[in-house]
């Protein structure tokens, strides 16, 4: 399946879930590590809360036998696995979580990589589209991670921001730990991958690559040198981008309203509630900036959800709602928003699980699978 364009998902919810249904969990199961496989790309949508995780499950279990869907629910698990460790783990998420990472040579990024220029077909390609479209295969993404952090050497959080910041599914639970995964520090082992490992997955051929070697090799390799040189990744400011307010809410808002986040964006929450705020935190927005992509993307699904959308500080946030009674969506980058909160929609309800102890995914999947007929 080829990668789809930025604009195919300024859709309707409509669309989206014809689309879900048209989800083939065997095809899936089959080809999703290959760069042109039968992936589903829906993961902006469920960034986003468009729709869940849950829908997803329910959709797909409807028209297709359990055993089929096995992958597919074993990789929706990874999504709330990565959640879970952030609502109990809040902020230590973006510090080495488990382990420190070693073998660190640069905290910064590989100019080859900001500037798609690694001389590695595959990658380059996947960067030029992640730079354009806001989108990137998953196997690519791990491959980039390995080359930053493992082949250059590069500690993972300014590289995490900087995916972050490009990705229209940019979820800081998802995108965080995985980098972490690749880097060492939530993982119990560093992850590379060479150039048969990308050629067979890209369907590519080529060869004497940097990373055309054998594994053994590959983790002895010292930096290459089109990695050596580190840049600063550019963050183009986009606060007031569109039709945004800087800081006022609507003086017609009074009595009961609906707040809320960029990851819920569902056009189909609170129907029976006329006014509905999209909050983005500035302060939040300055450490987590996004791109001109995402804005474009937030913004029609804003619009899909007839709300308004403020850019404004949280005080200024709390010192207009002194006569509007908020009702919101649990998420742990609102946990200090005002309102009454609405308990998020787990597929994998793990209540029991202390996850402040960093169970492994494969706890914790042990557990989750028993809830789910598969």
């Amino acid at each position: 399946m080829e990668t789809p364009s930025k604009d195919q998902y300024l859709a309707t919810r409509t669309a989206v879930m014809g689309n879900l249904e048209r989800i083939d969990p065997i095809s899936y199961e089959k080809t999703r590590n290959y760069l042109h496989g039968s992936v589903t790309w829906m993961s902006p949508y469920v960034t986003h809360g468009i729709i869940s995780t849950s829908e997803i499950a329910e959709t797909v279990l409807e028209t297709h036998d359990s055993r089929s869907c096995y992958q597919l629910m074993y990789e929706l698990g990874w999504r709330e696995y990565f959640h879970q460790i952030w609502q109990a783990n809040e902020n230590r998420i973006f510090s080495d979580l488990k382990h420190a990472q070693t073998d660190i040579h640069d905290r910064g990024i590989p100019q080859a990589i900001l500037s798609a220029d690694t001389t590695i077909h595959v990658l380059d390609t996947a960067l030029q589209n992640l730079f354009e479209n806001g989108l990137i295969h998953n196997h690519a993404r791990m491959w980039i991670a390995g080359v930053v952090c493992n082949t250059a050497h590069r500690a993972w959080y300014q590289p995490a921001r900087w995916m972050h910041y490009h990705l229209l599914d940019g979820d800081l639970a998802s995108n965080t730990l995985s980098w972490q995964w690749i880097a060492g520090s939530f993982s119990n082992k560093k992850y590379i991958a060479n150039q048969q490992n990308l050629n067979k997955y890209s369907g590519t051929e080529q060869q004497g690559t940097f990373l055309d070697c054998s594994y053994e090799t590959l983790s002895m390799l010292a930096t290459p040198e089109v990695l050596r040189q580190s840049a600063e990744a550019v963050f183009i400011e986009q606060v007031g981008f569109g039709n945004t307010t800087t800081s006022r809410v609507n003086k017609e808002i009074k009595g009961k309203a609906a707040l809320r986040s960029i990851w819920n964006l569902d056009p189909d929450w609170k129907p029976d509630i006329k006014n509905h705020l999209v909050f983005v935190d500035v302060d939040w927005l300055k450490q987590w900036p996004m791109s001109s992509n995402r804005w474009l993307f937030i913004m029609h699904w804003a619009t899909q959800c007839n709300a308004s959308v403020l850019v404004a500080s949280l005080d200024q946030l709390k010192a207009a709602s002194e006569e509007i009674s908020w009702v919101r969506k649990d998420y742990p980058a609102c946990n200090a928003w005002p309102g009454d909160v609405e308990p998020r929609n787990w597929l994998y309800d793990s209540t029991e699980e202390n996850f402040t102890r960093l169970p492994s995914f494969s706890r914790f999947w042990k557990k989750a699978r028993k809830r789910l007929p598969i």
